[in-house]
C-alpha cells in the first residue's frame, strides 16, 4: 500500500464532498480494506493533534503533570476516531444500511483529517495571547455548524438515508462527543 497514494486518494474525495458533490461519497472504498486505510487519516492527523495539544498544554493553568497527560490524552485521540465507527456499526443495522457502512465510515474518516487542518488555524488562535473572544467564538460555531453540514451530506449520500435520518446521525455524533468530552474533563479534573 502507497500511504501517500492513499491520503491523496482520500482528499480528493473530501474535495467532491466539500463541494457538495452527491456522488463524492460513492468515490470511497466500500470495503472493509477500506475502512481501514482510512485510518491513515488518524495517523496523518496525529502530528497536528500533538502541536494543538502542546499549545494547550502550555497554556492550561493550573498545568497537569505531563506523564499523566500525555498519556491520557493519546489514549482519548484513539479513542475519538474508534468511538464513532463503532457507534455506527449498530446504528447502520438499525437504519438496514449495512451495505454502506464501509464507505460512510470511509468518507467520514478523511473528512475529519480535512476537518483538523482546516481547524489548525483556528485552534492556534484560540491559543494565542490577546485573541478576541468573541471572534474566535463566532469563527468556532460557524465552522462547527459547517462540519455538521458536512457530516449530514455524508450520512444523507453514503448511506442513502432520508435528510431527517442523516440529521439524527449528526446530533447523535454530537452527543457522542459531548459525552467523551466530559470524561476528558474529568480524567483532566477541570
Amino acid at each position: 500500500m502507497n500511504v501517500l497514494a492513499e491520503i491523496v486518494v482520500g482528499m480528493r474525495g473530501v474535495w467532491a464532498i466539500l463541494r457538495f458533490d452527491p456522488a463524492a461519497p460513492k468515490r470511497f472504498d466500500n470495503t472493509p480494506q477500506g475502512v481501514a486505510r482510512s485510518f491513515l487519516a488518524a495517523a496523518a492527523g496525529l502530528p497536528i493533534y500533538l502541536l494543538v495539544l502542546k499549545g494547550s498544554f502550555v497554556a492550561m493553568v493550573p498545568r497537569p503533570e505531563i506523564l499523566r497527560f500525555l498519556p491520557m490524552m493519546l489514549l482519548y485521540y484513539v479513542i475519538e476516531w474508534l468511538i464513532w465507527p463503532n457507534l455506527m456499526v449498530g446504528v447502520v443495522r438499525l437504519l438496514k444500511r449495512d451495505q454502506f457502512y464501509c464507505r460512510y465510515i470511509v468518507a467520514y474518516n478523511w473528512l475529519a483529517l480535512a476537518q483538523m487542518l482546516l481547524m489548525l488555524p483556528y485552534q492556534i488562535a484560540v491559543l494565542m495571547p490577546g485573541a478576541s473572544l468573541q471572534a474566535v467564538a463566532f469563527i468556532g460555531l460557524f465552522a462547527s455548524l459547517a462540519f455538521a453540514l458536512y457530516g449530514w451530506f455524508i450520512a444523507r449520500h453514503a448511506l442513502e438515508i432520508p435528510g431527517r435520518a442523516a440529521f439524527g446521525l449528526v446530533m447523535l455524533n454530537l452527543l457522542a462527543g459531548l459525552v467523551l468530552l466530559q470524561f476528558k474533563a474529568l480524567q483532566l479534573g477541570l
